[in-house]
């Protein structure tokens, strides 16, 4: 083999890793279309899927700024996701930002806790793939009774708030794909959500 050769050879062969990395994360995100939706499970570490829903999405510490009559929140959380056997869950970290023009005057501080129920396959779908989850392409709606919502905000934004769920922890996430991993999960019996 010439050095050419050898030199190519060194500089392609972590492209095609990374290519069949990417390609194995893929079909492992298209094995998650089935899931169940009869029960609600609850992970190892406590965070609950109602029944009904594919998956709930958590930033536990939002910031908030406003400038005048603009209002932006921000922050990083994880996207748990029924798996289609019950017994497991994929856990997605995500990157979230959201805003509106609810601003009184200029200030930056910690906001409450925001909690979003996954309700479509669509979106589920979309964060296990690694792709964006935008508010304006989904049907949103604080009412949990909400037989058409895509997302249900449960906790801490309001249906004026427009947001963009972005999975990964950093923009390295957004060029090689988010880091998905498994966690335990167990059916919740007698709970509905």
């Amino acid at each position: 083999m010439s050095i050419r050769q050898t030199f190519t050879f060194l500089l392609t062969a972590p492209v095609a890793l990374l290519l069949n990395s990417l390609e194995a994360s893929a079909q492992e995100a298209d094995q998650h279309t089935n899931w169940p939706m009869s029960a609600a499970v609850q992970t190892e570490a406590g965070q609950q899927i109602p029944a009904g829903a594919y998956g709930v999405a958590y930033i536990d510490a939002p910031r908030v700024a406003t400038l005048l009559q603009l209002r932006g929140v921000t922050g990083r959380g994880t996207a748990f996701l029924k798996s289609d056997d019950s017994h497991d869950c994929l856990s997605v970290p995500i990157r979230f930002v959201a805003g509106d023009f609810g601003g009184e005057g200029i200030s930056t501080n910690e906001t409450l806790p925001i909690r979003l129920i996954l309700r479509s396959q669509r979106v589920a779908g979309a964060l296990a793939s690694g792709d964006d989850v935008v508010s304006d392409m989904y049907r949103i709606s604080a009412q949990l009774n909400d037989p058409e919502a895509d997302i249900i905000i449960q906790t801490g934004l309001s249906e004026s708030h427009g947001f963009v769920l972005n999975p990964g922890n950093s923009i390295v996430a957004d060029i090689f794909g988010a880091t998905t991993s498994r966690t335990a999960c167990s059916e919740l019996r007698g709970q509905g959500s």
